[in-house]
């Protein structure tokens, strides 16, 4: 069909707003099919005559109609009506509560309300009906707790929290509005406006009583008197009226519905500012009319609102109207942090949703920081341009927010059947062994470093200094990158950085600007996981540029942001575990641990526990091979294990108490400890590392998923905040002081032991005692953490040449710098006794022997010839320099 018809004389024909001037039939300019017919979108059809609602006879003559391509007169301004014709909508839409399409509204306030008109743009108010009532009965509950609302902070700041708990428990309005929690989940609009204007009223009636006792009162030069203004418009903030859900579950048809999510900001945009709506004033009859302002053209009001006047020009823009509102609007992108779901951050990333935030609520929140954000479900069109005709129709939800809390504030929920088993793991007779192979599971070994990254997980609740961090140092395919991507997926708030990604992982750490019109503010993993978060970060030695970086914020516990002109700061308090590679490839123990990566100093001192792992040859490489072989194997017969979970209730012995030699049967509280009693907790014969390896007698253990590890290491953070009693504050002073006094004993190396390292054994103390779920740390938890940092402390070194005391092994050092310090040092003694300072290869070498050096003698010599401790003089001849 030609909407043109044929043309008539050749001519050719064009449209004037909708009408051929070429002979076609006329169509509306903006029209509606239905059925064949051809509906103009005013809705200005009469009904035929016999159609419901026609006249018998047409009472009024027809209009003339005009020629075809007369315009209309430029005086007349057309209705706006047809904006919002049902015409223009499909029969199955269903319109949302915010989507009037009202362009103006005359401010006819009852006198009831006088807010009324900001609220409800097109209802009328009625009284008695069913929505005054509920307006009457939440005002007075409003009235009821004065303690609980501040009306003038309310008027000022222009928005109030409201809590769930209060209102729904007031009979007296649950009589008056018994659906009140059904209405604010399915109708959240609606009943937040009716919410709002209830305390906008309170509100109004507070401020007339007030102004009454100031009536009389002028400003004089000694007192100023604030003039009384209209009360603005009144937000209602909802707190816990819907549970939290999971951004992956939010199902598209539940549109217009109220929802609650928690996560971290991952993006903040910059805030635009724009005028929704205008006031003006009629001169003639005082009348306030309202505009909706859209795009870059004001509209100005062509007539005034009420019908009795007849002014069509002389409108007073008025801006300190409550009813001309400038909105702001800022849009930033949330994280999901929920202890259902376990990500994978190689192949996956936690789910992410855009969140509208206007009014108050917008710069309330900061990159990085974790949040509940209640709100109301929309879409919106993908892609900028929305005028062209190549569509896809493609929406995106986003969540309109109408509340934003800390989740700082607010303790996680955890099920009947999560605490069932998290009992049940606690209850295992050894569940610190437990926990720690199920930590990695195809990562052979290693227990030690295991448990060290358990307890970083178990610690760093957010205050201040109770972070742990951890590095693991060791060959490549050791397992290493295995084990920090099984502890991202099980914290409770983590980020994974891998270096292998280079200048992209770089950027990640920190704090960035993108976007190229609007600029948006990214938050790296240091700030997604601070608050108590953890990040773990893959080839940590890859990460040169972004070192100091790092640096930065485990010192100073901040993220700096350099702009042009300004500077910024975060604040940034998470735990790094990371892992290095070798600088060859391979771990040279003739070097130093600073020589073998790629890290600076400074950086290496701010890790409280350093391990290596090395791949070297052992009795457990056929436990290693039968290990590889039974995980590939599939699925394991797991009727005797199961059979153990019969046995509940048990005594947990994760602290080994049936071997720790501690009679305190017998003994009477006021007994003084002896200095037996104290050693036991230092003894040397403890093995932390064989108490966690599975024994062949043992069997397979039935290992704990990963999502709840998660819940359990949520708990035991959340609800748990141990103490140190009488006796596990002697075992940690005891072994600080040991430590300090070691260190005397080598220069420039006691300055390196301080209050830090104190307040770290502490931390990690707490950690273990929250692995028991218990609100006491004894000197069994400090004795495991004494272990753990023997460990550290014998595989590493402060200083070339140095090992910390209570390591196995001390005193035969720590590897080739040790071996080197002893032979340099046996050698100058014996030069000493014999007069002279040239000495022969074997006679060196037999200096080695006596100093505990069996093999790698040739490169020793040559070490302390490049150091210039010995000086070559011929053909096996060295001399030694002196001091």
């Amino acid at each position: 069909m030609n909407p043109r018809g044929p043309s008539r004389g050749g001519a050719p024909s064009r449209f004037v707003r909708g009408r051929g001037r070429g002979g076609g039939a006329y169509r509306p300019y903006f029209y509606f099919r239905r059925n064949g017919r051809v509906i103009p979108a005013g809705g200005n059809r009469q009904p035929n005559q016999g159609e419901p609602g026609a006249p018998d006879a047409p009472s009024v003559p027809p209009a003339t109609r005009q020629p075809r391509g007369w315009s209309r007169p430029a005086g007349k301004r057309g209705r706006n009506a047809h904006l919002d014709c049902s015409f223009l909508r499909p029969e199955n839409y269903a319109a949302p509560e915010d989507g009037l399409q009202v362009q103006s509204i005359a401010v006819d306030n009852p006198r009831a309300y006088s807010g009324w008109r900001l609220y409800f743009l097109r209802e009328k108010y009625e009284e008695g009906n069913e929505l005054a009532t509920r307006i009457m009965a939440v005002e007075a509950y409003y009235q009821r707790n004065p303690q609980t609302f501040d009306f003038v902070m309310i008027r000022d700041r222009g928005f109030f929290p409201l809590c769930a708990t209060g209102i729904k428990s007031d009979a007296q309005l649950k009589e008056v509005w018994p659906s009140l929690s059904a209405d604010i989940r399915e109708h959240p609009l609606r009943t937040l406006g009716t919410l709002s204007l209830a305390m906008h009223t309170v509100v109004v009636n507070h401020q007339l009583d007030c102004n009454d006792s100031t009536t009389a009162m002028v400003s004089t030069p000694e007192q100023y008197v604030l003039p009384t203004s209209r009360v603005r418009k009144i937000y209602a903030r909802p707190e816990d009226f819907v549970p939290v859900e999971s951004i992956e579950g939010i199902s598209h048809s539940r549109v217009d519905t109220l929802f609650s999510i928690r996560g971290f900001v991952s993006n903040v945009g910059e805030p635009s500012f724009s005028l929704t709506w205008q006031a003006f004033r009629c001169s003639r009859c005082q009348m306030e009319i309202a505009m909706r302002q859209r795009g870059t053209f004001q509209p100005r009001p062509y007539q005034c609102k009420r019908s009795e006047c007849v002014a069509r020009d002389e409108f007073v823009p008025l801006r300190s109207s409550p009813y001309t509102r400038l909105s702001i609007r800022q849009i930033i992108r949330v994280e999901e942090s929920s202890l259902d779901l376990v990500h994978d951050f190689e192949t996956s990333m936690p789910a992410e949703m855009d969140v509208e935030l206007r009014h108050d609520l917008v710069d309330a929140v900061r990159v990085g920081q974790e949040v509940v954000i209640t709100g109301i479900l929309k879409l919106q069109e993908l892609g900028d341009d929305t005028t062209t005709a190549d569509t896809s129709n493609q929406m995106q939800p986003y969540l309109k927010a109408v509340s934003i809390r800390d989740a700082g504030s607010i303790k996680r929920e955890f099920s009947e059947r999560d605490l069932e088993a998290i009992a049940m793991i606690n209850a295992e007779p050894n569940s610190f062994k437990l926990l720690v192979q199920s930590i990695a599971p195809e990562v052979y070994g290693h227990e030690l470093p295991k448990a060290a990254c358990l307890l970083s997980l178990l610690g760093g609740k957010g205050a201040e200094s109770e972070a742990i961090n951890v590095l693991l140092v060791g060959d490549p395919g050791i397992g290493k990158t295995k084990i920090l991507q099984s502890c991202a997926q099980i914290a409770e708030r983590g980020a994974h950085v891998s270096g292998k990604r280079g200048a992209q992982s770089a950027q990640q750490l920190g704090v960035t600007f993108a976007g190229r019109n609007k600029r948006v503010l990214q938050a790296g993993s240091l700030m997604i996981a601070s608050e108590g978060g953890h990040c773990t970060l893959d080839d940590v030695d890859k990460l040169a540029s972004k070192q100091a970086v790092l640096l930065q914020c485990l010192q100073s516990e901040e993220v700096n942001l350099p702009l042009a002109g300004a500077f910024a700061s975060f604040p940034a308090q998470p735990s790094v575990i990371a892992c290095a590679n070798p600088q060859r490839g391979q771990y040279d123990e003739g070097r130093d641990l600073l020589q073998n990566i790629n890290i600076t100093p400074s950086l290496l001192r701010e890790f409280h526990l350093v391990y290596i792992l090395l791949d070297k040859p052992s009795e457990r490489d056929m436990s290693l091979t039968a290990h590889v072989r039974a995980l590939h194997a599939g699925a394991r017969n797991r009727a005797r294990i199961a059979a153990r979970y019969a046995l509940k209730p048990k005594t947990s012995d994760s602290m080994c108490e049936v071997s720790f030699n501690v009679s305190a049967a017998g003994r009477d509280d006021d007994t003084i400890k002896t200095e037996d009693d104290n050693d036991s907790i230092m003894q040397q014969d403890y093995d932390l590392d064989k108490r966690l390896e599975v024994l062949p007698e043992e069997g397979e253990l039935d290992l704990i998923p990963p999502i709840l590890i998660k819940k359990f290491l949520s708990y035991a953070r959340q609800e748990l905040n141990p103490v140190l009693n009488e006796d596990a504050s002697n075992a940690v002073l005891r072994y600080f002081l040991e430590l300090k006094e070691s260190c005397n004993l080598v220069e420039g190396v006691s300055s390196q032991i301080n209050a830090g390292q104190l307040l770290g054994i502490i931390h990690l103390s707490q950690a273990r005692a929250r692995l028991d779920l218990s609100h006491v740390v004894n000197p069994q938890h400090v004795r495991d953490v004494i272990a753990l940092l023997t460990e550290s402390i014998t595989q590493t070194s402060l200083k070339e040449g140095y090992s910390r005391p209570g390591a196995r092994g001390a005193g035969g050092g720590a590897g080739k710098s040790a071996q080197l310090r002893n032979f340099l040092e046996l050698t100058k003694r014996r030069s000493a006794a014999l007069g002279r300072r040239i000495f022969e290869f074997d006679e060196l070498k037999e200096i080695g022997t006596r100093a505990g050096i069996l093999s790698g003698f040739s490169q020793l010599v040559e070490l302390a010839n490049l150091g210039g401790y010995l000086l070559m003089k011929g053909a096996n001849m060295y001399e030694v320099v002196p001091d």
